[in-house]
């Protein structure tokens, strides 16, 4: 046992992977007949099973062709999925939610702005505030039935506006969440 692993500490020393002085140390401690500290038993069992874990089979049994093949087509098969799923998932959907989330701000800012100045929302050009134009647009029948709740263009623009910027930080937890649950490793 000691032999071997003398043999992986010169592997992991000559390949220049790990602390190449802490192996060096350890390496001496083995040889001189010493036991090794835990912290140290860790470490190149770490090492040993990151770096050594592939070159042994390099150095052991050679994989057939036909193994070789069929691992060739396991991860083909693994890419092709990957290709597929990122290809199929519809790309636009956070993009064009941000967009409809600018421009209800855009015109929600520019209302709260004008509240408590000289701006006339009426007086500005509607290609700026397409959203105000609406009323102007949209028949007086089926606006009477937004005036009964007392909402307005504006308003109507103004809540929108809010609801979609706590749509964001809902999302922005859950994919927090997401982010934390994929690194989150039981076993350390």
């Amino acid at each position: 046992m000691t032999d071997e692993l003398i043999e992986n500490i010169t592997y992991l020393i000559d390949s220049k992977k790990g602390d190449i002085g802490r192996l060096g140390y350890i390496l001496s401690a083995l040889q001189d007949g010493k036991s090794l500290y835990n912290s140290d038993k860790k470490y190149l069992d770490s090492l040993i099973v990151t770096y050594m874990g592939s070159s042994k089979k390099k150095f052991g049994e050679q994989k057939s062709v036909e193994e070789l093949k069929a691992e060739l087509v396991r991860v083909k098969d693994r890419l092709e999925k990957f290709e597929k799923r990122g290809y199929k998932k519809p790309v636009g959907r956070k993009a064009g939610f941000f967009f409809v989330t600018c421009f209800f701000g855009w015109h929600a800012i520019i209302t709260l702005l004008g509240r408590g100045s000289l701006i006339n929302i009426q007086d500005i050009n509607p290609y700026l505030l397409p959203l105000y134009y609406l009323e102007k647009v949209i028949p007086g029948q089926y606006l009477n039935y937004v005036y009964q709740f007392n909402l307005t263009i504006p308003k109507i623009v103004e809540l929108a506006w809010i609801v979609m910027m706590f749509t964001w930080i809902i999302l922005g937890f859950a994919y927090l969440g997401k982010f934390i649950r994929s690194r989150y490793n039981p076993n350390r």
